[in-house]
């Protein structure tokens, strides 16, 4: 069974794109901004998030924050793909970060790290 991914993005092309790359190893699930994804996420939570940081109304690091502020979801690992790096002290970062352009190697190779089993430790500092 592939893991269930999360792509969030206000694009229609970038969603697209990263579906089309993900889906021969990823079950993906599409949402087109952060209210959208976390309604998904509550409904059916994926195994991981690979979430834009820029979008209107809710963009990804208030998707974080809110994902994280659930009990049930504070497990689920955050992936942001973004233009732009990140702000600093930005405690809802996410457990990777990675600037487009990405190669889709990379991608691909830290999305199956985060999916790896993590210490409780790291999961309770998250």
């Amino acid at each position: 069974m592939k893991p269930r991914v999360l792509i969030v993005d206000d694009s229609w092309s970038m969603r697209q794109t990263l579906r089309l790359l993900l889906a021969p190893e990823f079950d993906c699930a599409l949402a087109e901004n952060g209210m959208s994804a976390l309604e998904q996420v509550r409904q059916s939570p994926p195994d991981l998030i690979v979430s834009d940081v820029n979008m209107d109304g809710m963009d990804g690091y208030e998707l974080c924050r809110q994902v994280r502020a659930e009990p049930a979801l504070q497990a689920v690992p955050f992936l942001f793909i973004s233009g732009h790096p990140p702000r600093p002290g930005m405690p809802e970062a996410g457990d990777a970060y990675l600037i487009k352009p990405v190669q889709p190697a990379v991608l691909i190779a830290r999305m199956h790290e985060l999916l790896q089993p993590r210490p409780l430790a790291a999961v309770a500092r998250s």
